[in-house]
């Protein structure tokens, strides 16, 4: 027998994406889109020429102020167009030369268009790795993904554009009895797959699909709820359960890190600069100093940047990155230009001056940053009887029926609308001239009124119903109920700009105890998929999931709508307002402005600007995320795409481009390993679900994938995957190694086979001959050690305590079998003694001082010869046994219940020594010899069985008992604070009582 174990991270196996970027030449203080080179392709016109001039003048005086020379005039003469992106509304005046990175043609290719690239290019940050992102967007706003607002059109939009003769969408085909497939609209009946980017047992026997047809695919809840990626708040946001385990229905956020200048700003010294950009527009920037660590020294500067149309850059930079040396006094002009060049050099710093010191100025900038929160909702709701479909029959329902009415009662409060003071949602509370009822519902901090069509005024003489139509009209998302024997319902039926999702609700068995109700969706094509998706084949009974479901979906809806493009450019058109009010009002004096400081600039000559630095590196590790360029295997769709990898303290998350939609997101604390090999990185996380990616080079080194691995290494618990080869000379030969459905190697024979290559108790096997461990049932894994006489593993070391890696903390998870069961951390917390915890304290009971005591928690610890004599193998092993101390009455009694609750199997063969060192083992030693092991009596194994269950009784009683002590404490609190209450209320009459 041989075993052969390398590491699968060696030099020449490393492989990074090489995109050699073709950067225009540089004049001395000028940024790369500034250089005097004509267009490619032509030269300009007359008529571009006055526009040029006037740019180049604007650039000039701007470049005249930080340097002070005239040669500024002379260098300057870029449009517009070579500044901003052409996605911000500046139309391109030339053929411009693609700037993306050139694949080899091995490769993949990224499904981006070059022009999607340049893009990119153009608002690439300048130093990913200096500057933490506190949140998604601001990932998406720092490296230019997102749709960018350009203006509103005259094509209509919502439930009326499926009517429009300009439409050219036909709707996407999909239809059942509730929904009908309609122009320009998309359909949720149920069967829409998940897009998943990790192989896993989802995607590994999942039919590839196109990538034109992922457009009504569902995102994963974990995507689907990414946002803040450093947590200021410090909020406990969530377990340490797999993703399966966690809650699938939940609210999508919205702009959360719009509370970032409220936490981190507000309460603080910080500085506002303000600015009018000719080519940006308004311009705010905020900044703060934070010392994170006085014992160190430690401080960091926290920035928000505000680009009128574009989104927030919310970030964080180390101070000790800076020029100027830590503790020193910086001018505050200098540390923002500085600061600003390492963030967003697109911006210009000498249109930028301090605002006046007001609180005026904090109030704004709060409520421009907090303008996208959404809490209250108004949604309409819409009877369809027995052979309706169409909008204005449903309108001309007067009465409600009993199902409606039963709907109506479990979907939210019935009110009465006179003297209402929760959110009115439009309706009158004074005069009832929109009726006097209505529903009314609180969810997780977020109220909805709901216009309900049979609770509003009827008129008869009029067909159209306006008194009803002027509010669910102009609400976003709206309900329609379908009774039994309503035809399928169609968009096309509603003349309406603003109802841009539908939700269709058809009842059946109303009115019994039997009551279900299926559901289907409809959206507009411009609004992005939400969740929670639409369960297939779902018929939700009347309780309390199918509410909160429902509810969720609803807030989820309006809050897609808007991020439509609509909704989303009128609200970056009030934002831009917002912010060109707060530059023209409030901003300060400049400290250059001055007749006579002007003059002596002209007259003695330029002024000698600082050579631009290059920042150092930070030791520290940040909180926020550092970003890495990368390409990714989608293997829902067996294509790479090109993605923005963003590794924070607590949160790994991947932005696509150029959509800036979050694909993938998982705490960092499920990271159990990863795998540098020829075909990328392989990232293992949960129950060993692998993620591959590659890192893109600007230099062809691989100084991107090691700052990625090292940045790795800091944030999370796990350890690179090493390569271990063994090899049998026959079948029937045993590996010498019992292993878990999910990998995790649970015995290990001393001094055999596997002992000798490196594996240890506690290790993790996350690939077998090229196959993820995550894609195989325990069946397979068993039949391919079964048949095979050399096995190629990549494993996972252990922790320093000897336990398994693990990304979900529950060792008998049922994801493993494919059994999402959600269950909360609350509930968790409550089950027994983990696997992590028996390891270690099995570590503290048993030490491991001697080279025979324990195995070795890591591969390189011990390896022995496979020269070994077995004879002396079995010597040593015999003398373990029979020389043993008895341990059993020093051992804790929780030890001992959890070892007899989950009691070993009897091996023909010789066990790891931490398994012949348990107390358990200690007794069952005295009853039988080691080669005995296997012929346990039936008389033993009916007492451990009963044993079992008695403990297993036991541990149920006391959590009863735990629960009724914690229920009397309850009351006993309860009682007390009555008991304060009643002697305040006699001291109080006592005192009444001696005044009189």
């Amino acid at each position: 027998m041989s075993s052969t174990t390398s590491s699968v991270r060696s030099a020449n196996r490393t492989r990074s994406l090489c995109h050699h970027l073709h950067q225009p030449l540089l004049i001395s203080g000028s940024s790369p889109s500034s250089s005097g080179s004509p267009p490619v392709g032509g030269s300009m016109d007359e008529g571009s020429s006055a526009s040029t001039s006037s740019s180049a003048t604007a650039r000039a005086l701007d470049m005249f102020n930080r340097r002070g020379s005239v040669l500024a005039v002379v260098i300057a003469g870029n449009t517009a167009a070579d500044v901003l992106p052409p996605s911000a509304g500046v139309p391109s005046t030339s053929a411009v030369s693609s700037t993306s990175g050139v694949i080899s043609a091995d490769q993949p290719s990224s499904t981006n268009s070059d022009n999607d690239m340049e893009l990119f290019n153009e608002w690439k940050p300048p130093y990913p790795r200096l500057t933490a992102y506190q949140d998604c967007l601001s990932v998406a706003a720092g490296w230019g993904l997102g749709a960018h607002p350009n203006g509103l059109d005259d094509k209509p939009t919502g439930a009326s554009q499926a009517q429009s003769p300009s439409e050219d969408d036909s709707g996407d085909g999909k239809c059942n009895e509730l929904l009908a497939s309609c122009p320009a609209f998309r359909n949720e009946l149920g069967w829409e797959p998940t897009r998943r980017l990790a192989l896993s047992r989802h995607t590994f026997d999942m039919a590839h699909t196109d990538a034109h047809e992922c457009e009504t695919w569902m995102r994963e809840h974990s995507a689907s709820e990414a946002g803040i990626l450093e947590d200021v708040s410090n909020v406990y946001l969530g377990g340490r359960l797999c993703a399966a385990r966690q809650p699938k229905t939940v609210i999508e956020p919205q702009d959360i890190g719009s509370y970032y200048y409220r936490h981190c700003f507000i309460s603080k010294n910080h500085i506002e600069y303000l600015g009018m950009d000719d080519i940006l527009g308004p311009i705010s920037v905020s900044m703060v100093r934070e010392i994170v660590d006085r014992k160190e020294s430690y401080s960091i500067y926290r920035m928000i940047i505000r680009i009128s149309d574009q989104k927030t850059i919310r970030v964080a930079i180390p101070e000790e990155a800076l020029s100027t040396p830590e503790g020193t006094d910086r001018a505050t002009r200098p540390l923002m230009r500085e600061l600003l060049e390492i963030v967003c050099p697109k911006i210009s710093f000498g249109t930028l001056r301090p605002s006046i010191q007001s609180p005026r100025v904090e109030e704004l900038i709060m409520k421009i940053d907090e303008q996208p929160i959404y809490t209250r909702y108004k949604v309409g709701i819409m009877l369809c009887k027995n052979g309706q479909s169409t909008e204005e029959q449903m309108y001309n329902n007067e009465e409600s029926t009993p199902s409606f009415d039963e709907f109506l009662d479990f979907l939210g409060q019935k009110v009465t609308l006179k003297g209402f003071e929760q959110y009115k949602g439009g309706l009158d509370t004074r005069g009832d001239t929109t009726g006097t009822h209505s529903i009314y519902s609180e969810y997780q901090a977020h109220e909805i009124m709901f216009h309900v069509s049979t609770l509003l005024p009827f008129t008869p003489s009029n067909r159209q119903q306006l008194s009803r139509k002027r509010h669910i009209g102009n609400d976003m998302v709206t309900i329609v109920f379908q009774e039994p024997g309503a035809l399928p319902f169609s968009p096309i039926t509603v003349r309406s700009h603003f109802q841009h999702v539908f939700i269709i609700v058809r009842v059946h068995n109303e009115c019994s105890e039997n009551v279900t109700y299926s559901v289907a969706v409809s959206r507009s094509k411009d609004v992005p998929p939400f969740g929670p998706p639409v369960p297939k084949g779902a018929c939700f009974s009347k309780c309390a999931e199918f509410h909160d479901w429902l509810l969720t979906k609803i807030i989820n809806a309006e809050n897609a709508v808007h991020r439509s493009k609509k909704f989303a450019t009128m609200a970056a058109r009030t934002r831009r307002e917002a912010l060109r009010d707060l530059v023209e009002n409030y901003v300060g004096p400049h400290q250059n402005e001055g007749a006579s400081k002007i003059a002596s600039r002209f007259l003695g000559g330029s002024v000698k600007r600082k050579e631009r630095h290059n920042p150092k590196p930070t030791n520290h590790v940040l909180r926020g995320a550092l970003t890495w360029l990368v390409d990714v295997h989608d293997y829902s769709t067996n294509q790479r795409v090109s993605c923005v990898l963003g590794v924070a303290q607590d949160w790994i998350v991947l932005l696509e481009r150029p959509s800036g939609t979050v694909l993938f997101s998982t705490p960092t604390h499920s990271i159990i390993g990863w795998a540098n090999s020829d075909t990328g990185l392989k990232l293992y996380y949960d129950h060993g679900d692998q993620l591959l990616l590659r890192c893109y080079s600007e230099t062809c080194t691989d100084s991107e994938l090691n700052e990625l691995i090292r940045r790795l290494e800091n944030v999370t618990k796990g350890d690179e995957a090493k390569e271990v080869v063994l090899r049998r000379l026959k079948t029937t030969d045993n590996w010498g190694f019992h292993v878990q459905d999910e990998g995790v190697v649970t015995d290990v024979d001393m001094y055999q086979l596997a002992w000798k290559a490196g594996i240890r108790q506690g290790s993790r096997i996350v690939e077998m001959d090229s196959m993820p461990i995550s894609t195989l049932s325990f069946d397979k894994i068993c039949d391919q050690l079964a048949v095979s006489e050399c096995v190629r593993l990549l494993m996972i070391s252990p922790s320093s305590d000897g336990s398994p890696r693990r990304g979900c903390e529950d060792p008998n998870c049922p994801a493993v079998k494919g059994i999402e069961q959600m269950l909360t951390p609350d509930a968790f917390a409550k089950q027994p003694i983990t696997y992590h915890e028996m390891f270690r304290q099995k570590k503290l009971e048993y030490p491991t001082n001697s080279a025979s005591s324990s195995p070795a928690s890591s591969f390189d610890e011990r390896t022995f010869s496979f020269n070994a004599n077995k004879k002396s193998t079995e010597q040593r092993a015999n003398n373990i046994s029979n020389n043993r101390p008895n341990v059993l009455s020093s051992a804790s009694v929780h030890d001992n219940m959890c070892t007899l609750l989950n009691p070993p199997k009897c091996l023909n063969r010789a066990q790891s020594d931490e398994q012949l060192r348990s107390p358990l083992m200690d007794e069952l030693n005295r009853k039988a010899p080691l080669s005995a092991r296997e012929s346990t009596n039936e008389r033993e194994s009916s007492e451990l069985v009963r044993i079992q269950t008695h403990l297993e009784r036991t541990v149920q009683e006391k959590r009863a008992l735990e629960m009724l002590a914690q229920q009397l404490r309850k009351q006993l609190i309860q009682e007390r604070q009555a008991h304060d209450n009643t002697k305040r209320e006699m001291e109080r009459l006592k005192k009444l009582h001696e005044k009189k």
